[in-house]
Order: C-alpha cells, then structure tokens, then sequence
C-alpha cells in the first residue's frame, strides 16, 4: 500500500470561504424576534425609538408612537408620515426595510411624563404573511 500525499488548496482560500461564510447574516433560530422595539428616551421632550431588524427582513414597517393626546410635535426624524394630534398617534411607513437598527425620534414642545406615551410596530413575516403587532412600552 502506498500513501497518497494529499494537496490541499491554497491556505488564502480557506480563509477567503471561511470569511465569506462568517459575514452571511444568520437565519433566525426559534424564539428570536424578526423585529423588536425599545425606546432610548420615553420621558422629556425627547422621545427616541429604536427599532432592530433580523434577518429575512419585512420589507415594510408601519411605527405607531402614542403621546399624549394634544402633544404639538416640533420636530421628527425621520419625517413622519401622519399625525392625529386629537388621538394623539403618530405613523410611519417605512418602506424598502433591511436588516439593521433604526432610530425614529420626537422632539415635543412639552415635556411628558413616564408612562404617558407608548408605540406599536407592525410588519408582515416575509416567510408565511403573518402579520405581527408588536408593543414597545418605554
């Protein structure tokens, strides 16, 4: 019997496969969330929600942010997309989402207080439709 030496490829290509394979976002395991919500700032006012997406990602995001009711809003980044200042809800539409963090803040023209403000996040599950309401409680 005789050996066979075995070459194997250059170690720059293991390497390369190996990194390549490492930068791939991870498919989501049972249990994590496709999307979640915390607020950086829910008193003051300064409100700021962030929002954290997974991979595969929805590809819209509708943000409901409750103040409350009567709250003038001097400034929004990004830009809101509707306000009902006599229910007090503010509405994105964020469109084209990837996976990421995102950032929506409030500067409000008075100050509110812990508890009187809360928001919802809803997405459509890329792999079965399923619509999800997620509540974000500062």
């Amino acid at each position: 019997m005789t050996a066979k030496k075995i070459h194997a490829g250059a170690p720059g290509l293991l390497f390369l496969a190996l990194l390549l394979l490492l930068s791939v976002p991870a498919p989501l395991r049972a249990g994590e969330a496709l999307v979640s919500g915390q607020y950086l700032s829910g008193t003051g006012q300064d409100i700021q929600m962030r929002i954290t997406v997974a991979n595969p990602a929805p590809t819209t995001l509708i943000v409901i942010q409750n103040l409350p009711t009567g709250t003038m809003i001097d400034a929004a980044s990004p830009a809101f997309n509707q306000y009902d200042a006599d229910k007090g809800e503010v509405k994105w539409l964020l469109t084209q989402v990837a996976p990421g963090s995102y950032t929506l803040s409030l500067h409000l023209s008075r100050p509110v207080a812990s508890g009187q403000i809360s928001g919802e996040i809803r997405y459509k599950d890329p792999a079965n439709g399923r619509l999800t309401n997620l509540p974000v409680k500062p």
